[in-house]
């Protein structure tokens, strides 16, 4: 997601690349927009096998409550993505023989409208990516690091318990 988030950003300053790779970058987005569903899905399932409480169940829910949102986000920042190649396309005098299409999309201030949102959709998912695993790592850390600071069981193991004879050659 940061790669075509970025990469949407710098083609609508160089609207030349955008017209060159956006066919690339519209296949790579709607891979990464499928690879958010994936990863919601896995998430789910592993939710439902851990039967977390309290603080943990709660940074899980605000976690996957973000991941939603980004799914939203992407899927209209992968549209958009889309429409403004197409819109590109028409304006450069490449129409898609799609009457209703080509004259919806012809006129510039259609492809000025759909850049800014592909900007500004951009930048909410690029926020939606950093937040969404800012708060999945907090998940995972936050009682490993409390549980180490208290000495607690695993505390001097963050990543789990000892393997008898793990690391040993």
């Amino acid at each position: 997601i940061p790669t075509t988030v970025v990469a949407a950003i710098v083609f609508m300053v160089k609207p030349e690349w955008f017209s060159r790779y956006g066919i690339a970058l519209a296949l790579t987005s709607i891979v990464a927009m499928s690879s958010v569903f994936l990863t919601m899905q896995a998430g789910t399932a592993l939710r439902r096998e851990l039967h977390l409480q309290g603080q943990a169940a709660t940074l899980i829910s605000e976690h996957s409550q973000a991941a939603h949102i980004l799914a939203i986000i992407y899927v209209l920042f992968t549209a958009t993505l889309i429409v403004a190649f197409a819109a590109q396309r028409i304006s450069a005098g490449s129409p898609t023989g799609l009457g209703i299409v080509d004259s919806f999309l012809s006129p510039r201030w259609v492809l000025s409208t759909l850049r800014v949102a592909l900007v500004v959709l951009a930048l909410i998912a690029g926020f939606m990516t950093f937040r969404t695993g800012d708060l999945g790592a907090k998940a995972v850390w936050q009682g490993r690091i409390q549980a180490a600071q208290a000495g607690g069981p695993g505390g001097a193991q963050p990543f789990g318990p000892a393997q008898p004879g793990a690391g040993a050659p």
